[in-house]
């Protein structure tokens, strides 16, 4: 998934960290959009039909859906069109990373036209994706993945579990010492003191920004992964990073996209409504907690 993996099991057996992994390996070979035969690839090259899908897809687009709802559009899982045409086509550790100081290119906004979304159909187990649009699960996958691979080590006898994918965690259970302490490393990286420390029995956190993620284009034009669905183009939102607190990880890590769109003041009510909390770093590195 373009990241490190971390997992934790407590009170389980070294075969749980096996089959974690094997879960992990498996989700991403799914919902890679970085191999033409993944079942993601297969279904974006299908667009504007309904195409029967596995069990683990059909989980995807729901919660893509649904958070989609959710956030009131701030999150839009068809975004794979645009991110592909801005040169994130391959894996991030490929593209051009930000060197020299980038050629100053404006990227002119446009409003894109409203569309289509995501179908699922239960019953019949297909997905659609809207013609001349793609599914991109990169602001939802990662969580969600960690969702499913915890539930599942409970399910195995675990007392207690932490899948940590890029940053993206879901906690359940015990802890190693009771409640699971988590750090919010600082955008700028690990040697700055960390921005939080966060204490949970249960839940997901999600960090987000547009500190690093980000690459030169063909022309000179730095850019990051984090889009605006108004205008397919990356956020000038002042946010550097955000973090969010949520029952479960598919809705944190979708939360933070719209925390980053709707900006510190606005996102309160959002999250009030989830019973979700955040910690943003601005531009500026100003440290703000919404809750």
């Amino acid at each position: 998934m373009g990241s490190d993996c971390r997992v934790m099991v407590v009170g389980g057996e070294d075969a749980d960290l096996a089959w974690a992994e094997e879960q992990v390996r498996a989700l991403e070979a799914a919902w890679t959009r970085f191999d033409a035969a993944s079942e993601l690839s297969r279904l974006n090259a299908q667009a504007g039909r309904a195409v029967p899908a596995s069990a683990e897809m059909l989980m995807l687009a729901r919660r893509a859906m649904r958070a989609e709802r959710l956030t009131g559009g701030r999150f839009d899982p068809l975004m794979g069109t645009e991110i592909v045409a801005l040169g994130y086509d391959r894996d991030h550790l490929s593209l051009t990373p930000p060197g020299a100081p980038a050629a100053r290119v404006t990227l002119t906004p446009r409003v894109r036209p409203a569309t289509q979304g995501l179908r699922l159909d239960e019953r019949a187990g297909t997905v659609l994706v809207p013609a001349g649009r793609a599914l991109d699960p990169g602001g939802i996958g990662k969580g969600l993945a960690a969702d499913m691979v915890s539930a599942g080590l409970v399910r195995r006898g675990a007392e207690g579990a932490l899948v940590n994918l890029g940053g993206d965690i879901r906690v359940r259970g015990r802890g190693p010492s009771g409640d699971w302490r988590l750090g919010i490393e600082h955008p700028d990286g690990p040697e700055r003191p960390a921005v939080a420390e966060v204490t949970l029995q249960q839940g997901g956190l999600c960090t987000s920004g547009t500190n690093r993620r980000r690459w030169v284009r063909a022309d000179g034009t730095e850019v990051h992964h984090l889009i605006d669905p108004a205008t397919g183009l990356p956020t000038d939102a002042p946010v550097a990073q955000v973090s969010v607190i949520a029952p479960r990880a598919w809705l944190a890590e979708a939360l933070t996209k719209a925390v980053v769109l709707a900006g510190p003041e606005d996102a309160a009510p959002l999250l009030a409504r989830h019973r979700a909390a955040a910690v943003a770093v601005t531009a500026d590195g100003t440290v703000v907690r919404i809750s």
